[in-house]
């Protein structure tokens, strides 16, 4: 149901793994040839960037592209039934009103 994916989520997920490689790339190849805090260094950076990519992958990534996959159908909805909207259009509005001036 909500397994639709946008070009531009697909790029920016790969860029920030491309980071990630890189960085651990670079800090495997900095074992045998730099300081201890370079290595500390590098070992700090690659640690941060791979909590931030698995925050990416495993949590706001779902929940974002689940709320924007639900926009798409309402979207979608609206405009086949344009009349159907207007009427669910309307009783929100009727309730909310209802809600708001029983509480004056």
């Amino acid at each position: 149901m909500f397994n639709k994916t946008t070009k531009t989520e697909d790029i920016d997920i790969n860029q920030d793994v491309s980071l990630l490689a890189d960085t651990l790339d670079d800090l495997l190849k900095s074992y045998g040839s730099k300081t201890k805090e370079e290595i500390d260094s590098a070992r700090v950076k690659a640690e941060s960037l791979l909590k931030e990519t698995r925050a990416k992958l495993n949590g706001r990534n779902r929940v974002t592209q689940a709320a924007k996959d639900a926009s798409t159908q309402v979207d979608n909805y609206v405009h086949d039934k344009p009349w159907h909207g207007v009427g669910i259009g309307t009783a929100v509005g009727i309730v909310v009103g209802a809600l708001l001036a029983s509480r004056r």
